[in-house]
Parts: C-alpha cells; sequence; structure tokens
C-alpha cells in the first residue's frame, strides 16, 4: 500500500504515493522539491488486482500530466474538480462549475479498456479536485464465485467493449462511502485494510449495477433556474454564511431577502430537491468540514463556528451528514 498525506506535496512526495506507476510531468518544469498540491492523496493497493486513489487536494500550478492507463475497469465518483482529464480518447466528466461560478453536481463514471490507453491530465492552479478512483483488473473480477452465470453477462461484455462506459449521479450512499475514503479516520493498518476494502467494495457494487441494468441511477428532474432565481439562491448562500453560527429563523430570513416563507421554501426544494432545514444544516455541516480540513481547527470550534451549542450533538450531525465523525477530517 502506498499512500501520501500533508499540507503541502512535492513532486517527490507524489512519485513516492504512486508506488512507482509511471507519471510524465510535461509541464511546467519541476524540481522533485517543488510544491504540486496542497491537501490530501492516497495510491493505495487493497489486493492483486484492486487498487484505489483518491484525491483532495488544491493545484499550485497549471499542471500538464500523462501516464499510461492499463486495461480493466475503472470506477471514479468526482465530488467537486474543474479539472480537464482525458483516457485515450474520451474525456472523463467532471463536477466543474456551472454559468455562475457555483460547483457542478458529483458525477461518477465506470469505463472499461482492453488494451493501455495514454491518460492526460490538465489542471488549473487554484482549483480543488475530490474523487476517488478505483482500477480493477479483469481477473479479479473473474474470481469472484458468481461472475460465471448468465446474471454477470452484461459485465462480461462491457469488459470486452474497449472504452465502454456509463455516467450517472452517484446516489447518497455512493457519495457518503466516498467521502470516507477520502477522509479516513486513523486506523491500525489491519483495521484500514478492511475500512477501506469495505467501501471501495459498496461503489463498485453501484458501478456495475449500472452495467447490469444499463441505465443511469435515478435522478430528479427539475425545470432549469431562471436568471433572478439564480440570484436570489446566491443571496441565500450569503445570508447563511454571514449567519454561520446563529440559530436561522425561517420568517426572518425569508424577509431580509424579501421573499415571502412559503417562496423560500419553494425555491430551495426546486433547486436542491430538499427542505430549507436540511439545506441550511447541510451548509453549516459542510462549512465546518472545510474549515476541519483546511483551516486545522479543533472539532469544538468547527461546532460552535456553525451554531451548534454541543460538540458532541455536531459529532452526530456530522456523522449522519458524511458518514465518518469530524475528528476523521482534521487537517492532521
Amino acid at each position: 500500500m502506498h499512500s501520501s498525506a500533508g499540507t503541502y506535496l512535492t513532486k517527490a512526495d507524489l512519485n513516492r504515493a504512486g508506488g512507482g506507476r509511471n507519471t510524465t510531468w510535461v509541464a511546467p518544469s519541476l524540481q522533485r522539491s517543488d510544491q504540486i498540491l496542497r491537501g490530501r492523496i492516497g495510491f493505495l493497493d487493497i489486493e492483486e488486482g484492486l487498487s484505489v486513489h483518491y484525491s483532495n487536494a488544491v493545484d499550485l500550478h497549471d499542471l500538464h500530466t500523462e501516464a499510461e492507463a492499463p486495461p480493466g475497469i475503472t470506477v471514479s465518483v468526482f465530488l467537486e474538480g474543474e479539472v480537464e482529464a482525458w483516457i485515450g480518447p474520451m474525456r472523463i466528466p467532471v463536477p466543474g462549475r456551472d454559468a455562475d461560478g457555483c460547483p457542478g453536481a458529483p458525477v461518477a463514471t465506470i469505463y472499461a479498456m482492453t488494451q493501455p490507453e495514454k491518460f492526460l491530465r490538465q489542471a488549473r492552479r487554484g482549483c480543488r479536485l475530490r474523487k476517488v478512483s478505483i482500477g480493477i483488473s479483469a481477473r479479479w473480477l473473474e474470481q469472484h464465485s458468481g461472475f460465471a452465470s448468465s446474471d454477470a453477462d452484461p459485465v462480461r461484455h462491457f469488459m470486452r467493449e474497449h472504452l465502454a462506459r456509463r455516467v450517472w449521479a452517484p446516489g447518497a450512499h455512493a457519495l457518503s462511502l466516498a467521502e470516507q475514503i477520502i477522509a479516513p479516520p486513523t486506523l491500525p493498518p489491519f483495521l484500514f485494510q478492511l475500512y477501506l476494502k469495505g467501501r471501495v467494495l459498496g461503489l463498485i457494487e453501484e458501478a456495475l449495477l449500472q452495467v447490469m441494468t444499463d441505465q443511469p441511477a435515478k435522478a430528479v428532474t427539475r425545470p432549469p433556474l431562471k436568471a433572478g432565481e439564480r440570484q436570489r439562491l446566491q443571496a441565500i448562500d450569503s445570508y447563511l454564511q454571514t449567519h454561520l453560527a446563529e440559530p436561522i429563523n425561517t420568517s426572518e430570513m425569508a424577509r431580509a431577502l424579501g421573499l415571502s416563507a412559503t417562496s423560500l421554501q419553494r425555491l430551495i426544494r426546486q433547486a436542491h430537491g430538499c427542505s430549507l432545514a436540511h439545506h441550511i444544516r447541510a451548509h453549516k455541516l459542510d462549512r465546518a468540514r472545510m474549515a476541519l480540513e483546511r483551516d486545522g481547527i479543533s472539532v469544538a470550534e468547527a461546532a460552535y463556528m456553525v451554531g451548534y451549542n454541543s460538540p458532541a450533538n455536531f459529532a452526530t450531525a456530522f456523522r449522519r451528514a458524511f458518514g465518518l465523525p469530524p475528528s476523521a477530517v482534521q487537517d492532521r
């Protein structure tokens, strides 16, 4: 198993974390001691034929890299990211940002390769990438009981088609599993191996389900937002940010934004598919997670920052939202 975690990562750190994976640093020209990323990455071999790469880092350069991707199946979940990446001629979809500069929705992919292909990555300085990629060899799949049955025919056909792929909106469970891989707790090596393998298998299950059903994951279809509605949503996020440590009163919030409480609830439901209360809680917890990851504050400080008087209640809400305790994502 090879991994790397730290605040600033140099070219030497990334080469070491890659465990000998052949990566070409095309541009800019960098020395081994030059800092390339800020954040955390990992390249981990779980068992023969099964590996995982995770990233939660910000690029410090406009960086162009190339590598050779081996045959097999790759499952990826992109939670956040604006990089441009290709496998051979196929561009890999990433969340990016919408017309208003807001992060796009997470996206998941599974693709198959019957022969090696060149992997290209073009990153821009200051952009954060949060993602999990799982590499699966054909042999690893074939060794599993039940793979020879007719039920697995769609997967076998998928594997034989070079650059076959499926793209879907990952479900809440898959997003939670990806978050847990990106920010794992500190565990003894044996338990960590089990922890990681369990979550990787969960993501593989959802991905292969896309292949076997040949249908995208169910997603709620919402009408596109008008320009005025997008502006109101920006105003809502600004209001929540300036009242981060305070309890939010729906009526007062609506009045401050020039909306009725009903209109406010309706807009949040249309844009995010959830209640206003859920959106407020998610906004606070997401800001707390960012502060824990990037600023190295304590769990108690994060709790008070977003209006929780009890760190224990905050930890419970955090675990329910992200599937792991807040201490697991602190910038150690």
